[in-house]
């Protein structure tokens, strides 16, 4: 079973919600927007990250100690989301603020020493990042700061593959209202630089997620391979063998 971070639980149900949104939407080719909603949970952890950052697994922090500079610490969270200070066992860091840390070191600290006063200073934070999946060179997270279009995160993701559907990429993002919106970008000419055009005048926002869908043509070949070739392979092979 993969391990996934607290933290990023509620990304990855979003993410398998956004997967089944674009497969539902991709039976209505028509509509250039669409709407699905998401489970309460997912938006109320979502919106809580937005408003205030939350830590996560390989975050930076400096801790600091007031007139206890042998606690004071510069330290790393771990994949399992905990980070180490001399005089205190593992404590969670991943998915508090810093605010929220600050007076859970405090609270741990108040056993050993009077009146501690403590500060988290983050030094090095997780980035922005947007999401490209479906046909393409190299499906894969893409700091927002590369990726300010849709055009700019397909080229970081290896671009659009030639079973790719590129005049129906969509972009996918949650909204303030708790709702999944499904944006189709398309060009509204005719030709093939139509839908480049489109999305390299399409603007990301943190956390969304570029799909792109296989084309006609590749559907029908791979199911021609999965369902027809392949199988009548086996059966020949078969044939073969037991005819010698």
């Amino acid at each position: 079973m993969t391990f996934i971070p607290r933290i990023l639980r509620p990304l990855h149900v979003l993410g398998i919600c956004a997967a089944a949104f674009v497969l539902s939407a991709c039976t209505v080719p028509t509509a250039k927007q669409a709407e699905q909603a998401v489970p309460p949970a997912v938006m109320e952890s979502s919106l809580r990250y937005q408003k205030q950052y939350l830590l996560t697994a390989g975050d930076q922090l400096d801790i600091v100690v007031w007139r206890t500079p042998e606690v004071s610490r510069s330290v790393v969270i771990r994949a399992d989301g905990q980070i180490s200070l001399p005089l205190l066992q593992d404590v969670t860091a991943a998915g508090l603020t810093t605010r929220e840390l600050a007076d859970k070191l405090t609270q741990l600290l108040s056993a050993r020493f009077v009146d501690p006063q403590v500060a988290v200073v983050p030094t090095q934070v997780r980035q922005a990042m947007v999401y490209v999946m479906g046909d393409v060179g190299n499906p894969a997270a893409v700091p927002l700061r590369n990726a300010a279009t849709a055009l700019q995160a397909l080229a970081a993701a290896g671009g659009v593959r030639k079973s790719g559907a590129e005049a129906d990429v969509t972009v996918i993002r949650l909204m303030e209202s708790g709702h999944l919106r499904a944006f189709a970008v398309q060009g509204p000419a005719d030709g093939q630089p139509a839908p480049y055009l489109t999305l390299a005048a399409m603007p990301l926002q943190a956390d969304d997620i570029v799909f792109v869908p296989e084309n006609g043509r590749s559907q029908v070949s791979r199911f021609l391979d999965d369902i027809v070739l392949k199988p009548l392979q086996v059966f020949l092979t078969f044939r073969l063998i037991s005819d010698n």
